[in-house]
Order: structure tokens, then C-alpha cells, then sequence
């Protein structure tokens, strides 16, 4: 019970970092530059270029028609899981702008604050994302493209985000776009590093003639374990032994210049991996 209330307050704690930060990102960078940003935020920024009235609340009118609308399609358990992030994110707008009261960024290059916004933007929403919590506004949007047309949650939000951008060029230009667009890349890739972390393991799945060499010389020289999966080629039908092993990012250039020396046929495919157990790594044969 302790452990899980441990859970809750840390979760918690993620959510409202997450919110904080996002909020700056925008009240600080964006807004005052006149560059969207992705999702209900970007949508009440081009409608703010109309209407005089503050941002929180465009955001605030956005997100609880999207929520109203969550509650009539999804149903109460899913709408109650959004209350919270439309309620206090639009506080978190207002509250946050007062920082332009103290900090000026006049004569800094538009493209350094953009960079340092979307980075903000990144954490906040991978934060938000790992607290399991959610803001709301658009999210309500991508589940309903995926719940009426089968369009995946990822390519909902990739088409309802673009969508914003592009209208932006008629709003603030061409230049503007490129930024909300270059804004658009940074959130993302940091936003996926901030959820699953920096990959410091990289994982080789090799197909050689030589299997017992490689097997040999990664568990001998390097100290690490290898997998020996049973594999059939698509196209010969004939089977074939593949090695799976998860060794440090340091050691890569090593096992890639063996591989290729001992046999210049080999096929490897080197992904990056987020986890490997502790009972993984064995001792180094001396």
C-alpha cells in the first residue's frame, strides 16, 4: 500500500512538472513569437491573432469542449482522466506569462528561443506522458480519429498537429512556419528520450556463417552473453542460427569491425536498446 502511494505522489509530482514546463515553453517562447506550437495550444494561438482575449482562456474553451465531447463519445471514466490536465494547464498559461514581465529576450535569435521552447515543450510532455496523466484538448481528437476512422492514435496526432502548423502560414507567414515546424521535430525527439530514456546499449542481431566465432569472441573478448535464435530465410527457406546479444554503445565499432573481418557476407541489424538485465552481463574470462 506504501509503495503504491509512493507511486501516486510521484506520478503526481511528474504530471505537474510536466504541465510547468510546458506551460513556459509556451507563455515564454512561443506565444510572444508568434509560432504555434502543436495540438489545442497552437489551435488557441492562431485564434488569439483575432481575438483579443487571454490564451489561457482559448485554451481553457477548447479543451473543455474536446472533454464535453470525450464524455458524450467515451464515456465518464475516460472524460474524468482529463479533467485534471484541462483545468490546470490553462492556470499553469496564465500564471507563467507573468515571467514576461521580468525577462526580456529582445535582440535574441528567434531560432534559439524556439530551440529552447520546444526542448521545454519535450520534457513537459514526455513528463506528463510517464506520469500517466494527460492534458487533454487534442488527445480527445487523436482517440476520436482513432475510434470513427481507424487512423492510429500516432498518425491522428501527426495529421491534426501538421494541420495547425500549415494553417499558421497564412496567419504568420512562411518564416514562422519553418519554425513552428522545426519546433514540431524537437518536441518530439525530446519528448521520446524524456519517456524511454538515453539508450547507452546498442542491440546486434547478426546473421553469419561463422555463428561460433562471433558467439566466441563476443563472450570471451567482450564478456557479454549472446542468444542463439533459429531463423529461416524468406526467400531459400533455408535455416540459419541468428545471434542476439546487447552490448554498451562503447563497445560497437569493436564488435562491427570482427563481425565484417571474419566474415565480409555477415548481415547485422543494430538497433538501439533501452534495457538489458544485470544477469546479462557475465565476467570477462581471464
Amino acid at each position: 500500500m506504501l509503495l503504491k502511494d509512493k507511486n501516486v505522489y510521484k506520478n503526481f509530482f511528474l504530471f505537474i512538472m510536466g504541465v510547468l514546463f510546458s506551460a513556459v515553453a509556451v507563455s515564454v517562447f512561443y506565444s510572444p513569437n508568434d509560432v504555434v506550437t502543436t495540438g489545442s495550444t497552437g489551435l488557441a494561438i492562431l485564434i488569439n491573432n483575432y481575438i483579443e482575449i487571454d490564451l489561457s482562456l482559448i485554451i481553457f474553451v477548447i479543451s473543455s469542449v474536446l472533454l464535453a465531447i470525450s464524455f458524450m463519445i467515451f464515456g465518464i471514466e475516460y472524460g474524468s482522466k482529463n479533467i485534471l490536465g484541462t483545468i490546470i494547464f490553462p492556470i499553469f498559461i496564465r500564471a507563467t506569462s507573468i515571467i514576461n514581465r521580468f525577462v526580456s529576450f529582445e535582440g535574441t535569435s528567434l531560432f534559439l528561443l524556439i530551440l529552447i521552447g520546444s526542448v521545454l515543450s519535450g520534457i513537459g510532455f514526455g513528463l506528463v506522458k510517464k506520469s500517466g496523466y494527460s492534458l487533454g484538448g487534442f488527445y480527445v481528437l487523436y482517440d476520436l480519429l482513432n475510434h470513427k476512422f481507424k487512423v492510429s492514435v500516432g498518425t491522428a496526432s501527426l495529421i491534426c498537429n501538421l494541420l495547425v502548423i500549415f494553417l499558421s502560414i497564412f496567419v504568420y507567414g512562411f518564416e514562422k512556419f519553418i519554425y513552428a515546424f522545426i519546433g514540431l521535430y524537437v518536441t518530439i525527439t525530446i519528448a521520446d528520450r524524456v519517456m524511454i530514456g538515453i539508450s547507452r546499449n546498442k542491440a546486434f542481431y547478426i546473421v553469419t556463417r561463422k555463428p561460433r566465432e562471433v558467439k566466441e569472441y563476443i563472450i570471451n573478448n567482450l564478456g557479454y552473453t549472446v542468444t542463439v535464435l533459429k531463423a529461416k530465410g524468406g526467400y531459400s527457406n533455408k535455416k540459419k542460427k541468428m545471434l542476439l546479444c546487447v552490448i554498451p554503445t562503447t563497445q560497437y565499432v569493436k564488435i562491427k569491425d570482427f563481425i565484417r573481418e571474419i566474415d565480409k557476407d555477415a548481415f547485422f541489424l543494430i538497433t538501439d536498446s533501452y534495457y538489458t538485465s544485470k544477469k546479462e552481463k557475465i565476467r570477462k574470462i581471464m
